[in-house]
C-alpha cells in the first residue's frame, strides 16, 4: 500500500468508530459528571471530572447526586479487581526443548506482568468496557509495552473482527506528546519529517496526532506524526497487537452495549426523583404560621426565633387561638420507597447485590446460608464476564509471543538458564498450551513461597544444607532447578543425542535414570511412529549408556573383589595332632639355619668374582 492509500484507510476507519463517538461521550460524561456537563472524548485538557458534577439553582440550591451508572461500575470493578489471572505454559507431549522452552516463557511472562503492571492496566480495560463497551490493551513493538487505550484510540473493521480476523488496524492518538519519537522523526527521510524536526527543537513541547497503521495482509507498520508519513517497517506477524474485552460480546460486528447502556433510563428516572424530593424539602416551609384577620397580632412581627413569646388581646367574641402553627408535610411518602425502588432494580439488572454495593444486609436474609447464596448468585451472574477477562490475559500472551522479534532472546543469558529466543517459543507453539488459570499454584507472595519451600525440605527433595538460605530468600526457581538438575540433565542428553547425533555427557550423570529416561523417550517416540533415524539415534544412545553402566558394573565387582580379598585373612596349614588339628609352623626359607632371625648375608663379589 502507498502512504496515500494508508491515510485514505485511516479515514474510512476513524468514519466507522465516530458513529460510536456520540454514545461514548454520554457515557463518560454520566460516570464522571452524571450528565452535568459534556466533555470532550479526545480532549487531555478539559475541564476536571467530577467539578460540574453539581446542578445549583438560586431557589432550591445544590441538588443530590445519586449516581447509580457510577456504583454499579465501580463495585463491577472492584470485584474483578480481585481476580488475580496467571497465565501457564503447559508442556504436550514436547520434547526436552519444549519442557525448557516453556520454562523461559513462564518466567518471562511472570516477571513482565509485575513489571508492566498488566494486572492493574487490565483492571482499567475493564473499567473501560463496562463504561464504553469494550477496553484495549495494545503492545506497543517500539519500545515492547503494553499500553491501555481508550475504544476511541483503536480503530479496526467491525465486519472483519465479525468474522473472526482483521487485515488491518490503526492507533490513533490526539494530542500526542511528539517529543516521544523525536528520534524517529529526525532519523526520517520522508517529506515533512524535516519541518517537523525542525518545530520540535523550537517547541519540544509540541503535541501532535500519532497513528500507527498496521497493514496485517502486507505485513507493514506505517507511522504518521502530526499528518506526516515517518516510518515504515516490514513487520513479522499477521495478527492485530492489540487485545479487546467486551463488556458484553458483540451482537454483530463490532457493536455491543455497556453497563453504563444497561443503566441509563433507570438512572434518568433516579436523576428525576431526586430532583422531585430535593425542591419539595427545600421550597417547603419548615411551619407555617396562620395569622387570623382582624387580630391584633400583625404578620411582620412573627419570626423564626425559638421561644419567642408575643403578649396580645383576644379579639372580642372569638375564643380560638389568632395564631395556628402547621407543619404539612414536604412530599408523599411513596416517593422515597419509589427512589430506593429503582436504585435496587439498577443493581439487580447488572448483578450486583446491595451486599456488595453498600456492605448492607438485604432485608428477609437472616442466616449465613442466605447471605452466602446471594453471593454464590453474584458470582454466577458473573462467570460469563470473568471468562472473557481471562481469555483477555491469553489474548494479551500471544500477542506478546507474535510481536517480539524471533531473534531477541527470551530472557538475559545468565549461568543456569536456558538460552531460548523467541523463534523457539514460535517453533514449538504447538507443543504446549497456555492455560490461564485465577488462583496459582505457584504464588508469588513471599509466604506461601515459604510454605512450598517447606513442603520440599519436608519431602527431602531439597538438601538440607540449602534449607537456611532458602528459607531466607524464597527463590522458587532456585529451588525447583535444584530438585530438577537431574532429570533435566538427562532429558539435554537425549536431545543431544537427537538433535545434534552426539553421544558425550559427563560421568556424573546418574546412568539408571538416563537409561529410564531413554527407554520411555524410545517407547514414546515409537509409538508415535517417529523418523526412524531419530529412532535409530535414541537405540545408539542406548548402547553407549548400557555399555557404560556394564562397565561400571565391572569396575564395581573387580574393587569389591579386591577388598573382599584383603580382609580375608591368611590361615597357616594344620596337621592332626593326638587330640585335633595342629598349626604346622612355616620353615625357614632357603640359606637361613634354624632358630638365626633372617637370612644368611650374603658376600658381595669382588671384582673377580669373589672376596680377596
Amino acid at each position: 500500500m502507498t502512504p496515500e492509500l494508508v491515510r485514505k484507510d485511516i479515514a474510512i476507519l476513524e468514519g466507522y468508530n465516530t458513529k460510536n463517538f456520540a454514545k461514548w461521550r454520554r457515557s463518560l460524561n454520566r460516570y464522571a459528571n452524571n450528565g452535568r456537563r459534556t466533555e470532550d472524548l479526545r480532549n487531555q485538557y478539559g475541564s476536571p471530572m467530577g467539578y460540574y458534577n453539581i446542578d445549583e439553582n438560586e431557589d432550591a440550591g445544590t441538588t443530590p447526586n445519586l449516581n447509580v451508572i457510577r456504583a454499579c461500575i465501580d463495585t463491577h470493578v472492584s470485584k474483578i479487581s480481585e481476580i488475580k489471572v496467571r497465565p501457564f505454559f503447559n508442556p504436550t507431549s514436547g520434547t526436552f526443548k519444549t519442557l525448557k522452552t516453556c520454562r523461559n516463557a513462564q518466567l518471562f511472562f511472570d516477571l513482565l506482568f509485575e513489571h508492566q503492571d498488566i494486572y492493574r492496566k487490565a483492571i482499567e480495560c475493564a473499567r473501560f468496557a463496562d463504561i464504553f463497551e469494550r477496553g484495549v490493551m495494545w503492545f506497543d513493538d517500539d519500545d515492547k509495552k503494553a499500553k491501555r487505550l481508550a475504544p476511541w484510540e483503536y480503530l479496526f473493521d467491525g465486519s472483519e473482527y465479525n468474522y473472526g480476523k482483521l487485515s488491518r488496524c490503526c492507533v490513533q492518538q490526539s494530542q500526542f506528546p511528539l517529543i516521544y519519537i523525536i528520534d524517529k522523526i529526525k532519523a526520517s527521510e520522508a517529506e515533512g519529517a524535516k519541518e517537523l524536526a525542525e518545530q520540535l527543537e523550537a517547541n519540544p513541547f509540541l503535541k501532535g496526532k500519532r497513528e500507527v497503521y498496521y497493514d496485517l495482509t502486507g505485513k507493514k507498520r506505517y507511522l504518521f506524526a502530526a499528518g506526516k508519513l515517518i516510518e515504515t517497517l516490514d513487520i513479522e506477524y499477521d495478527i492485530p497487537p492489540a487485545a479487546i474485552l467486551y463488556s458484553e460480546q458483540p451482537l454483530k460486528g463490532s457493536q455491543s452495549i455497556s453497563m453504563a447502556d444497561n443503566t441509563f433510563t433507570i438512572q434518568m428516572q433516579v436523576d428525576s426523583l431526586c430532583n422531585k424530593i430535593h425542591l419539595a424539602y427545600e421550597l417547603s416551609p419548615a411551619n407555617v404560621a396562620w395569622v387570623m384577620q382582624g387580630s391584633e397580632v400583625k404578620a411582620s412581627l412573627l419570626s423564626n426565633e425559638i421561644g419567642q413569646v408575643m403578649p396580645f388581646k383576644p379579639v372580642p367574641g372569638v375564643s380560638g387561638a389568632p395564631v395556628i402553627i402547621a407543619t404539612p408535610p414536604a412530599i408523599d411518602p411513596s416517593y422515597l420507597p419509589m427512589l430506593q425502588f429503582w436504585i435496587s432494580q439498577a443493581m439487580e439488572m447488572n448483578g450486583i447485590s446491595q451486599l456488595s454495593a453498600q456492605a448492607k444486609k438485604p432485608s428477609g436474609l437472616n442466616s449465613g446460608v442466605a447471605l452466602q447464596t446471594v453471593e454464590d448468585v453474584e458470582s454466577d451472574r458473573h462467570n460469563p464476564w470473568l471468562q472473557s477477562f481471562i481469555r483477555f490475559f491469553m489474548d494479551i500472551a500471544h500477542i506478546i509471543i507474535e510481536v517480539y522479534p524471533s531473534n531477541a532472546n527470551v530472557l538475559p543469558k545468565k549461568t543456569g538458564r536456558a538460552r531460548i529466543t523467541w523463534s523457539d517459543i514460535k517453533r514449538e507453539r504447538d507443543s504446549f498450551s497456555i492455560q490461564f488459570s485465577a488462583s496459582s499454584s505457584l504464588s508469588k507472595d513471599p509466604k506461601t513461597k515459604m510454605e512450598q519451600i517447606e513442603k520440599l525440605i519436608a519431602m527431602k527433595i531439597i538438601n538440607p544444607s540449602l534449607a537456611a538460605n532458602l528459607l531466607e530468600f524464597p527463590d522458587l526457581e532456585a529451588a525447583y532447578s535444584i530438585t530438577a538438575a537431574s532429570y533435566d540433565y538427562c532429558q539435554r542428553i537425549i536431545e543431544r543425542a537427537v538433535e545434534d547425533d552426539k553421544y558425550d555427557f559427563f560421568e556424573a550423570a546418574n546412568l539408571d535414570q538416563l537409561f529410564g529416561e531413554t527407554v520411555n523417550t524410545l517407547l514414546r517416540l515409537d509409538s508415535n511412529d517417529e523418523d526412524p533415524e531419530i529412532l535409530k539415534r535414541i537405540v545408539h544412545l542406548l548402547e553407549v549408556v548400557k555399555g557404560k553402566m556394564d562397565s561400571m558394573t565391572d569396575m564395581a565387582n573387580a574393587q569389591e573383589a579386591e577388598m573382599q580379598a584383603a580382609q580375608t585373612p591368611i590361615q597357616p596349614p594344620m596337621a592332626q595332632g593326638p587330640t585335633g588339628p595342629l598349626p604346622i609352623e612355616p620353615g625357614p626359607p632357603p640359606g637361613q639355619n634354624p632358630g638365626q632371625a633372617g637370612p644368611m648375608p650374603q658376600v658381595p663379589a669382588g671384582p673377580a668374582g669373589g672376596m680377596q
